[in-house]
């Protein structure tokens, strides 16, 4: 599962589907247990209700009892009052697989309910003595579990019943067979089971049950026999058995009994499982009728509202897979459209109904503009190109053509110079278009440190001083501490070419000032020149690939276009910025670039 949800991209509805589906399934669950706890209530109010009204039952056969003995019948009123005990807890907390047993006091000893318990008449119904039969002395769980097995699959109601034949006053009509009882004559016409067989018409036997109690038993047969056993699910009149447990209802059972010997010897009822209670009354520390009961409520809770899980689970499904589609269906075709837009290439609306669409078409825009800008500037700059490349290669064609013809030997001369002359120019262009396309794409193996710009601006101008005096121009140096980290051959080239500039613009007589500076954690490097000013419009275009302002500017005089550009990329790639602006009676061409915290 962890490799669907983490392989590859997904649709958004899948995306959307798992945050969607662990919500709905908290939400499903959380109301869910809500409802299994408040059943789980329900069932123990249930339990207790039937332990209460059990109670009022006991306190009856507790006095059918003392009637009994009053009426001469001595042991036998014991053994009515367990059988009347047993009956009391069959089917009780049956649909929680729980268990009820039940006790009273009497002059000999404590009467207890039984797992497995009988009676009967030998001669038919209710002819002659009643018999009282007693299973579980001899029988541990799995004998339990064996005996409530066959009871169930022979059974015709709540027990197991032999009918005589022809029972025209009775319900039943038995075809003749009967039970043989072996066992040990028990005080009060009791009998303490060791085997009981079906004895049919022909002669055949089948054992209903053989338990392991020892002793030299007798045997009788019985005409008329009931057998029943708590483990045994409800009896429906369709003949369907309810749904049981026979284990876990077996087991408590053995707990219910257990809480009643904790009671009888009067330990603490914290030793007492989940589900589990007990009522009655007591004279001092001495029970005298109590019941005892354990259920474990979970499961029937379970059980109960299996139905409803179902039910809802699959609702909650269905909920959640149409509301996964249906928002997925919102957020994916404004993304497709705007995917098909832009594959396309139409624009994209920046005023739908999802704001982070709106920003995505705008940043789209924003990013298409750059692009559309870059591309421009590239279409410009090989047009530039080519333009500066053509003149020169018509001036090597012509006179490389008038070469070939037969010239006066005193032009050849002439004509090889200016062929030399116009070859040193297209290699500096081509040098120059070199270092700001490296410049530009960041390459090149510069190696950073400290650089003073005062000291660098120095030295430039100290080699440019001869070209200045024969032009007639002052340069006039204003030089402080300004320390940069950088490429000192990139930072050479940008005072050079800013320098080389203002010389070239500014007319004999004027003046190139130079001014190197810090100024609030920036080192500032100021160039200008006195001269005409630049129209407004150029000031921008200045540091733009082959831009000349002065259109009319001779091939001799001005250069290529190259050198501001190559000022800005060196600058931009020192993390600075450059700026140009005309100032009364000149240009001012200002750099500023990150300054180091120590200086020299």
């Amino acid at each position: 599962m962890r490799r669907f949800w983490s392989a590859g991209p997904r649709r958004l509805r899948w995306k959307l589907l798992r945050p969607l589906g662990g919500t709905f399934a908290l939400l499903w669950l959380g109301t869910m247990a809500l409802l299994t706890h408040n059943t789980c209530r329900e069932l123990e109010s249930s339990a207790k209700a039937a332990a209460r009204s059990a109670q009022t039952s006991l306190e009856e056969h507790c006095e059918f009892y003392e009637n009994n003995l009053a009426n001469g019948l001595g042991d036998e009123a014991a053994n009515i009052l367990r059988n009347n005990l047993s009956s009391l807890s069959l089917g009780q907390v049956s649909e929680m697989d729980g268990g009820m047993a039940l006790t009273a006091r009497t002059e000999a000893g404590y009467v207890r309910s039984q797992l497995a318990w009988g009676w009967g008449h030998r001669e038919g119904v209710d002819i002659g003595q009643r018999w009282y039969i007693s299973l579980d002395e001899g029988l541990d769980d799995r004998g339990q579990l064996e005996l409530a097995r066959w009871i169930l699959a022979h059974r015709s109601g709540w027990e197991y019943g032999i009918y005589p034949p022809d029972d025209r006053e009775g319900a039943w009509s038995g075809d003749g067979s009967f039970a043989r009882i072996t066992g040990l004559e028990r005080p009060g016409h009791a009998i303490a089971v060791q085997k009981i067989e079906i004895i049919h018409p022909d002669g055949t036997a089948d054992t209903m049950v053989e338990t392991a109690l020892e002793g030299a038993g007798e045997t009788w047969d019985f005409a008329y026999l009931q057998v029943r056993s708590v483990l045994l699910p409800s009896w429906s009149s369709n003949g369907k058995d309810g749904p049981v447990n026979m284990e876990r209802r077996l087991a408590s059972f053995r707990e219910a009994q257990a809480i009643l010997d904790r009671e009888i010897a009067g330990a603490e009822r914290s030793v007492w499982k989940d589900g589990g209670f007990a009522l009655g009354s007591t004279m001092g520390n001495t029970v005298l009728q109590y019941l005892a009961v354990q259920c474990d409520v979970l499961p029937a809770a379970l059980k109960q509202e299996a139905g409803l899980y179902l039910s809802t689970g699959l609702l909650t499904l269905i909920v959640l897979l149409v509301l996964s589609a249906r928002l997925s269906r919102q957020v994916t075709e404004p993304v497709e459209q705007l995917c098909a837009r832009v594959a396309e290439g139409a624009s994209c609306p920046e005023n739908g109904p999802i704001r982070e669409l709106n920003a995505l078409a705008a940043a789209f825009h924003s990013d298409q503009a750059r692009r559309e800008a870059q591309l421009t500037r590239e279409r410009d700059f090989a047009r530039a190109a080519a333009h500066e490349l053509k003149t020169p290669l018509a001036v090597l064609r012509s006179h490389a053509e008038a070469l070939r013809e037969d010239i006066a030997p005193e032009k050849r001369a002439q004509y090889l110079d200016i062929i030399l002359d116009e070859s040193d120019r297209m290699g500096a262009l081509v040098g120059e278009m070199l270092d700001l396309s490296r410049l530009e794409a960041g390459a090149g193996g510069s190696e950073v440190l400290p650089v003073e710009l005062a000291e660098l601006a120095e030295e430039t101008l100290s080699r440019l001083a001869p070209g200045a005096r024969a032009k007639g121009v002052r340069l006039e140096p204003d030089l402080h501490p300004a320390l940069v980290s950088g490429d000192r051959a990139r930072l050479e080239r940008v005072l050079s070419n800013l320098t080389s500039n203002a010389l070239r613009h500014c007319p004999a007589g004027g003046a190139v000032r130079v001014q190197t500076e810090r100024v609030r954690g920036q080192a500032v490097l100021t160039v200008e020149n006195d001269g005409e000013p630049v129209p407004e419009q150029d000031l921008p275009r200045l540091w733009e690939p082959f831009f000349k302002g002065d259109r009319s500017r001779s091939r001799a005089r001005g250069g290529a276009g190259l050198g501001l550009a190559i000022v800005r990329a060196a600058v931009l790639a020192h993390g600075g910025s450059c700026t140009a602006e005309n100032i009364p009676g000149g240009v001012r061409f200002q750099v500023r670039l990150p300054a180091l915290q120590s200086e020299r």
